[in-house]
């Protein structure tokens, strides 16, 4: 995960909230801040109480400015002294916005100094991102040669939808077998992408638990687990060589055909990472990435796609019901 950034704010007045949004839940409206004002004080901060206050602040990058050396960030509300909104937040040390992204996930501490009615100085420090933004797919760029090594980001294509043909792609199985995809026309298949290092349990390691389950539901009918392939494909190819994958399969019970794991190279995954939602990219110390969960029926057309926050929330006994529906049962 990205190390822990000290932000400090400038001093003085807050700068203009630009774009500010209304939060409020069912019980507690949140008033709409004036653009000019500083946070007002606790009401319970009587004239004796301690100069210095502290508050949590918890919320999610918006935009970052290196230009004007400004952060927006969308913060949860802060009891007692604003609402939740969006707000520009200006940075003493501008070589802290090189670490923040839009869509990450942040945590500070917001220190207030008072003066009776009046804040005389403020700052925000301690600011850490608790969770990255996913970044766009990473490809090898056309033509480079590069054996799929890391290349230029490119905006991920249109998603597919349910009925469309998914793009054929590459892959190199636990066994060191070249596999396309479109080998395994006839059978229902069921996709997902994960690697094998990932340190995120509601991540890869949940995909692994699904599948394992899946898997047993799938063999434990006659005749069905023949017309059914599980298929695990890592976007670690600098790491998770068939080796890798082969020790990562007894441990985690896959055993083909049924159920295989499988690594592609950066430019063969990006002909279906856009298609089918998939987003990743490299940090210093792991893969940030989306979840992506499909079923590609017998022809080798979409027929569902979990992605996202839907990513997590499939269950293996509701996939299934998929499966079935789209496994063909000899006639008569």
């Amino acid at each position: 995960m990205r190390a822990a950034v000290a932000c400090v704010i400038a001093l003085g007045t807050l700068a203009p909230c630009v774009g500010c949004e209304r939060s409020a839940s069912p019980t507690t409206r949140a008033s709409r801040p004036n653009p000019d004002a500083k946070p007002s004080r606790p009401a319970a901060a009587e004239e004796s109480a301690p100069k210095s206050m502290t508050y949590k602040l918890v919320g999610q990058v918006r935009r970052v400015d290196p230009g004007s050396g400004t952060v927006s960030i969308h913060h949860e509300e802060i009891p007692g002294v604003m609402g939740a909104m969006t707000m520009p937040f200006t940075l003493k040390d501008r070589t802290i916005l090189d670490d923040l992204h839009p869509g990450d996930e942040v945590v500070g501490t917001l220190r207030v100094e008072w003066d009776r009615a009046t804040v005389q100085d403020y700052e925000l420090v301690d600011l850490v991102v608790t969770r990255p933004a996913p970044a766009p797919a990473t490809v090898a760029p056309e033509g480079s040669g590069s054996g799929g090594k890391l290349g230029q980001i490119r905006p991920a294509p249109r998603r597919l939808e349910p009925g469309e043909m998914v793009p054929d792609f590459t892959m190199t199985t636990q066994e060191g077998r070249t596999l396309a995809l479109s080998e395994l026309r006839g059978k229902v298949v069921v996709l997902t992408f994960i690697y094998t290092r990932c340190p995120l349990p509601d991540f890869c390691p949940l995909m692994d638990r699904k599948f394992k389950e899946l898997a047993g539901k799938v063999d434990a009918m006659p005749g069905r687990a023949a017309q059914v392939r599980l298929l695990s494909v890592s976007f670690d190819p600098e790491h998770d060589t068939p080796e890798v994958l082969r020790k990562h399969a007894q441990v985690q019970g896959a055993r083909p055909p049924l159920w295989t794991f499988a690594v592609a190279p950066h430019d063969e995954l990006a002909k279906v990472a856009g298609p089918l939602g998939l987003m990743y990219g490299p940090r210093p110390d792991e893969i940030i990435h989306n979840l992506s969960t499909s079923v590609i029926d017998p022809e080798g057309r979409l027929a569902r796609l979990e992605v996202g926050a839907s990513g997590k929330r499939w269950q293996p006994s509701d996939l299934l019901k998929a499966v079935n529906a789209l496994i063909v049962h000899p006639a008569g």
